[in-house]
């Protein structure tokens, strides 16, 4: 029995951090721009990169955007440390830890409609991602093992925003949006049988309850139509948490009637973790058709919520054993602050390059020596692409846009060495997991492309 309860708790929903706009970027303008979407670039996404930026549509009323794309995720091998000591099993194995993620295969779909374009421009939009090779998919990861935490399930699942713009001022833009979260509360009961005679059963309920985190975002961009000199632009975001909480109650009949074992637990865990973040950018046209793109964002991680479950005050009631509850590492966080540059080059009315760069830091405010293993490298991203402008779209009088990006993101390489002790500090010796030490980095690749249409 006791085997079977934390293959149960192993199973349930929970997920760290989903961002997909923060991550990569939604569509490939922002893709090819390395994230610097807050003051240049806009499409149907706008409601993602700038709520403040809805209202400026231009003389199209609705606009429409589709996209697709994959993002590969090859982490370094890390081979021969402890993955199992007397402090997780009581049992010391040294083995090689799973490095593998999925990659980030999804579609985007994005529309920016206005509402009232005689009564200041009044915009609604809306952005959607979903992944294509399953509709989500959750995994708390490892508390203990080398666990690259914000890749293994931060993109695999959906996100949506919604926001609304207008123009109060000629040339001044301001929005604001929701960013779409969900809470999860669960039960399960479960009764297990030894004897042939009777049957096994189980019960499991869930709530999954919606929140929302507000966002806002200004835009300044005076100048005719849709050809801006300048710009400046900032997004605020609220962060927000989703939190699963379960009860769990188990019980057993090991010898007929005889014997009787009740397993009870309450478990929490966060979803995911978006954090509080303002981001700033700016944009200049030097040249005819020459537009410099700067970006800096700051993010709050000072209030990280983990995704590991944290198994409290478990016992078998009937017998009185106790049984100790998880105590998940602790790590210390710092806030980030993310540069971005980008370049556009418009060549003609039908051809526009683009290429940028960004550095995102690590989270944590140290390497784990100690207990636990959450890992976060810092890496550059590169990224470039291409926009192609057309004036019909399959006969109609539509002007459609094609973008196609690609992008490379380095994680930068750290050797991490354990200090003597176990979990607890104690002993001496190699004897935490992870010991005696390993290599993070790795990388992303990958791209995609989207599609715009101007109604």
């Amino acid at each position: 029995m006791l085997l079977i309860i934390p293959a149960c708790l192993g199973n349930l929903p929970c997920s760290s951090m989903a961002n997909v706009g923060e991550a990569f970027g939604f569509g490939s303008r922002a893709g090819a721009f390395a994230g610097a979407s807050t003051a240049w670039g806009f499409d149907a996404f706008s409601a993602y990169s700038n709520p403040g930026a809805l209202a400026m549509t231009g003389e199209k009323r609705l606009l429409f955007s589709w996209a697709v794309m994959d993002m590969e995720a090859r982490m370094k091998p890390i081979s021969g440390v402890i993955i199992e000591n007397d402090y997780t099993s009581g049992q010391y194995r040294r083995g090689d830890v799973d490095t593998s993620y999925r990659s980030t295969f999804g579609q985007s779909i994005g529309v920016v409609y206005k509402i009232a374009p005689d009564w200041f421009g009044i915009t609604f939009g809306l952005v959607g991602f979903m992944p294509v090779n399953h509709i989500a998919y959750v995994d708390t990861g490892e508390p203990f093992i080398p666990e690259y935490l914000f890749y293994r399930s931060r993109t695999q699942r959906p996100q949506i925003e919604m926001g609304l713009g207008a123009e109060p001022f000629r040339g001044l833009y301001a929005g604001a949006g929701i960013h779409i979260a969900y809470s999860l509360t669960t039960s399960a009961t479960i009764m297990l049988q030894s004897s042939p005679s009777k049957t096994s059963s189980m019960r499991f309920a869930a709530t999954l309850k919606p929140k929302v985190a507000p966002q806002f975002g200004l835009l300044y961009a005076p100048g005719e139509g849709l050809s801006k000199p300048f710009t400046i632009g900032a997004v605020f975001r609220f962060p927000v948490a989703s939190a699963n909480n379960l009860t769990m109650k188990s019980g057993a009949r090991v010898l007929g009637d005889l014997t009787t074992l009740d397993f009870n637990c309450t478990a929490m865990s966060a979803i995911f973790y978006d954090p509080m973040t303002v981001e700033i950018g700016a944009t200049v046209e030097y040249l005819r058709g020459l537009r410099a793109i700067i970006q800096a964002d700051y993010q709050f991680w000072n209030k990280f919520e983990p995704p590991a479950l944290e198994i409290r005050e478990p016992a078998i009631e009937q017998t009185g054993i106790r049984i100790s509850g998880s105590k998940n590492p602790p790590f210390e966080m710092r806030n980030i602050l993310i540069p971005r540059i980008a370049h556009e080059w418009e060549i003609n009315d039908f051809i526009v390059w683009r290429a940028g760069y960004a550095y995102r830091p690590g989270v944590f405010k140290s390497v784990p020596t100690n207990a636990g293993n959450y890992l976060d490298p810092s890496k550059h991203m590169l990224s470039a692409g291409v926009g192609l402008r057309f004036r019909s779209f399959l006969g109609f009088q539509t002007p459609a846009s094609l973008d196609l990006h690609g992008a490379y993101h380095h994680m930068v390489s750290q050797k991490i060495a354990k200090s003597g002790g176990d979990e607890r500090g104690l002993g001496s010796g190699e004897l935490k997991i992870g010991a005696p030490g390993y290599e993070t980095g790795g990388k992303q690749f990958g791209g995609g492309a989207s599609l715009t249409l101007a109604f």
